[in-house]
């Protein structure tokens, strides 16, 4: 109901009361006494200031959860984040300089911006690859990027070693000769066997460079043959090595094959001179071995 006024005289006379001035002024302050409640329409919109309200009221229980809109919030800066202080109280971190994270200090301290650090490790999942068959690199000044991956992966090393003092043998110019190879490094398993100066190599895409020397045989000529199937795979350059001179030269074979089945390969030599140490004249210097042909091998993995 609305509100309903009493009005009662501040002062009441009794029964053969004298009338004094004072007790007359009393009457002009009448006591004025209230019922009810106000209603909505009896109150003046903001006619109630903050100072009016009780210390004690609990305005929580009078507010749903959750039923406070954005707009009803003290409006703010473009950029600002609202995080609670050491106090429990909502507060405001100011937008950062560009390029700058917000980080978290953990329990018992305020957030903040802050340069990104680098990380010990990234997830596979989040690397951003530049398309197939590529790998990370850093370039010259350090800086990380992605380079196309090379078709051969797998290498090995084979070549003909002697002891210092032994050349490499005597040419034949009515023959093709097969070049001795005798020692490897192969930690891929490239090679699968080496006997009898022969290579196994499994079916497969290869790259193949090696020299090949040649002293005082006159023409020379090397080659990869591929001894299972009775071609050449790789021709290699076409040499001179003078037998009055005795200078050393050597052929060199370069470049790719394929083979569709396992196969058994091997360096063809061919001369237009017989000479003794034609394959190679030994070094002899004391404390190093004497190394002839030495090829490389590169496979496609």
């Amino acid at each position: 109901m609305a509100f309903t006024f009493t009005v009662t005289p501040a002062y009441t006379f009794s029964t053969s009361e004298k009338i004094t001035y004072p007790k007359l002024n009393l009457l002009g302050t009448p006591v004025i006494y209230l019922d009810g409640q106000a209603e909505t329409s009896q109150i003046a919109d903001g006619a109630i200031t903050t100072a009016k309200l009780a210390d004690t009221i609990d305005i929580n229980s009078k507010i749903s959860t959750r039923s406070i809109e954005l707009d009803k919030l003290e409006t703010g800066t473009h950029g600002q984040v609202l995080y609670y202080d050491s106090t429990g109280l909502l507060t405001t971190l100011n937008h950062g300089t560009d390029g700058l994270f917000l980080q978290t200090k953990g329990p018992g301290a305020s957030p903040e911006w802050a340069a990104q650090a680098g990380l010990s490790s990234v997830p596979i999942s989040l690397i951003t690859t530049a398309g197939a068959d590529k790998y990370i690199s850093t370039d010259s000044s350090g800086t990380i990027q992605w380079e196309s991956k090379s078709a051969f992966q797998s290498v090995a090393y084979v070549w003909d070693q002697k002891a210092s003092g032994t050349s490499g043998g005597n040419s034949d110019s009515t023959v093709d000769q097969t070049r001795e190879l005798n020692t490897t490094d192969d930690p891929s398993g490239i090679i699968t066997s080496l006997a009898a100066n022969q290579m196994t190599l499994e079916a497969g895409d290869y790259r193949f460079e090696a020299v090949v020397p040649g002293d005082g045989c006159n023409n020379f000529v090397s080659w990869l043959y591929n001894a299972t199937a009775a071609t050449t795979l790789i021709n290699g350059t076409s040499c001179r090595s003078y037998s009055g001179d005795r200078l050393p030269v050597t052929s060199t074979i370069k470049g790719n094959f394929t083979l569709a089945v396992q196969s058994v390969v091997d360096i063809r030599f061919r001369s237009s001179n017989t000479v003794s140490g034609g394959l190679g004249q030994a070094a002899s210097i004391s404390g190093h071995v004497e190394i002839f042909t030495a090829a490389t091998i590169y496979k496609d993995n």
